[in-house]
């Protein structure tokens, strides 16, 4: 699928060319496609119901995104990755919830296994791969630290 498919689909664009990531804009999020459960003030998703595949890449769904905060749900049949890619403003952490993520942070190799989480800082340079022989699931979540930082202050 071409980079301009992804765009018009509302999905995520990894430019491997020039290893550039641009997460685009995810307009249908598990909140406005209804399958998040409200009770009171907070939502409930039940990931392993949003789990989908794809043969011929990574499955990515928007769980919620607010001013600062947003997660998704990843989905790698063996073989699948996400390109090495950095966020200049937000903080990310990622849960390995089925089989075992690849990883390189900062050009360190780091092997995830289900059932862990790697959080790292912003401007890190990473990647995600499945080199394995089963599913990988991980559900990310990103922080603006700077936006956090503003709101405590005032």
């Amino acid at each position: 699928m071409s980079t301009t498919n992804l765009r018009e689909r509302g999905g995520a664009v990894a430019d491997a060319s020039r290893a550039r990531y641009d997460p685009g804009a995810m307009e249908e999020t598990v909140e406005k496609m209804g399958t998040a459960r409200v009770t009171g003030v907070a939502q409930v998703f039940d990931l392993h119901a949003l789990k989908a595949f794809a043969p011929d890449k990574r499955v990515r769904k928007m769980l919620f995104k607010t001013d600062q905060l947003w997660s998704e749900i990843a989905c790698y049949e063996p073989g699948q990755s996400t390109v090495m890619h950095t966020h200049p403003k937000e903080e990310e952490a990622i849960f390995v919830l089925e089989g075992t993520a690849h990883m390189s942070i900062d050009g360190e190799d780091v092997v995830v296994n289900a059932g862990s989480i790697v959080k790292f800082p912003r401007s890190v340079m990473h990647d995600v791969r499945n080199l394995g022989p089963e599913r990988c699931v991980i559900m990310f979540l990103k922080v603006n630290p700077k936006l956090l930082t503003a709101k405590a202050d005032g």
